[in-house]
């Protein structure tokens, strides 16, 4: 937009057309209601599934009770005699994040 102060106030008075043509306000229209503001979100797939997943990771127990009380009774019983490259694995798996 150039202004030229050469030109008078009443020669530049259709330069808001544009603004008008948009729908934006006029200094001139003062019947003009004021519109309520339209916000909305929107959001993406992704964000919906992360949001799903995070609902369901929630409702698994921290504690799998089944596991832990079957492996409680085989050690209880003498029954849970785990290989010594078995430890090992698990040991390896904590030291490094694998498990």
């Amino acid at each position: 937009m150039r202004i030229d102060p050469q030109i008078s106030n009443a020669e530049n008075a259709g330069t808001n057309r544009v603004s008008e043509s948009l729908g934006g306000p006029s200094k001139n229209s003062a019947s003009a209601a004021p519109v309520p503001p339209n916000d909305t979100v929107q959001l993406s797939y992704g964000q919906a599934t992360v949001g799903n997943l995070i609902s369901q990771i929630a409702k698994v127990p921290d504690i799998r009770e089944a596991q832990v009380s079957a492996l409680r009774s085989a050690i209880q019983s003498g029954q849970y005699s785990p290989s010594n490259d078995h430890v090992a694995g698990a040991v390896v798996s904590q030291l490094f994040g694998n498990g």
